[in-house]
């Protein structure tokens, strides 16, 4: 597998083991996660609104501050810094607890996709790793050796 090294040279394509495509590979669901972040806690204030007693100046800063950040996060998510901002966006968000009972509730919900997203990534990365006893040998037919 090759992938494209952006620097504009004529055939500028370097090989990629597997861990680093997997790596790669992880980008997708976690901006799709993101995504779907960016819609759901700004219809939180709807529930701040109304359940809480109403909004306040607290409540929407600490609401936008997270949307803007998530946009920012997906935008820099091929950056090495891009997962640890969404992952700190995340702790973040279970910090609202402390501003918003409502939005402590969707930082656990997200926290634990997240942490559900993380352990794939990490058994992927594992199980890819050399020396590994699932690195991509297996017997004939497996998953491992890419026919089953």
């Amino acid at each position: 597998m090759t992938a494209d090294s952006g620097d504009g040279a004529p055939g500028g394509s370097i090989p990629r083991t597997p861990a680093e495509e997997a790596r790669k590979a992880f980008r997708g669901p976690a901006s799709a996660t993101l995504g779907l972040e960016i819609v759901i806690v700004p219809l939180g204030l709807l529930v701040m609104a109304k359940v809480e007693g109403g909004l306040t100046p607290a409540k929407i800063a600490w609401v936008v501050v997270l949307t803007v950040g998530m946009i920012v996060a997906i935008a820099a998510f091929s950056r090495a810094w891009g997962l640890p901002l969404a992952l700190g966006l995340q702790v973040l968000m279970l910090l609202g607890w402390v501003v918003s009972p409502s939005l402590g509730a969707l930082g656990v919900i997200f926290c634990l996709v997240w942490a559900g997203m993380m352990w794939m990534r990490y058994e992927v990365l594992r199980r890819l790793a050399p020396g590994s006893q699932h690195s991509g040998t297996g017997p004939p037919g497996s998953w491992a050796d890419g026919s089953g």
